[in-house]
């Protein structure tokens, strides 16, 4: 038998050296919200923060803090809640942050009318992509448009950027630690087998 264990947590060791995966999430238990402040900025690229360590860049004009009317076309409109959103059909937006995270969630909507592909992707301090997610391609939403995010078991994204199709984000909330994490393989089987 000890030999069995020994060979399972040795198989298992190359794991606890690999990076940890994210998942995708539609809520973040624990997140705390990152306020939007209803600026009512429309065409900028900042840089602009959010909230102390949080910075807000875009490579294309875009709606900071808008609390209008703002329309997504067929996948409806958004309106009175602050936003950050593309104000063009491509580029990106990003919001980066000082202190790396474990978990980001926004309300997110885009538009299917111009052929393009709405994503959201998270990358690490090294400019590592992380993952992403597909929201819409080619005129054809992957997902609905509604509350996505990614949750990590280690505290490294450092920024979460908005690709195309005037996508917008509201209602973000972020989660500092990992502690309802999932652990990794490795820490299954040393809690398994001692």
């Amino acid at each position: 038998m000890k030999k069995f264990v020994l060979t399972v947590v040795a198989a298992t060791l190359p794991f606890a050296a690999s990076q940890a995966s994210a998942a995708v999430v539609a809520s973040l238990p624990g997140g705390t919200a990152l306020p939007i402040p209803a600026d009512e900025l429309l065409g900028v690229s900042g840089p602009l923060s959010p909230a102390p360590g949080v910075t807000f860049t875009s490579t294309a004009g875009s709606a900071y803090g808008f609390t209008g009317n703002y329309s997504f076309v067929s996948n409806g409109v958004w309106s009175g809640t602050p936003m950050i959103g593309l104000d063009e059909g491509t580029g990106y937006f990003e919001l980066t942050f000082d202190t790396a995270i474990a978990g980001f969630l926004g309300e997110l909507n885009w538009t299917t009318d111009f052929g393009g592909d709405a994503s959201i992707e998270i990358y690490d301090s090294a400019n590592n992509l992380l993952e992403s997610l597909l929201l819409e391609t080619g005129g054809v939403n992957q997902v609905a448009p509604g509350f996505y995010g990614f949750s990590r078991a280690s505290a490294d994204i450092s920024r979460v950027r908005f690709n195309e199709e005037f996508i917008g984000v509201r209602n973000i909330s972020t989660l500092t630690d990992a502690m309802g994490a999932v652990p990794e393989p490795a820490t299954w089987a040393f809690m398994i087998f001692g």
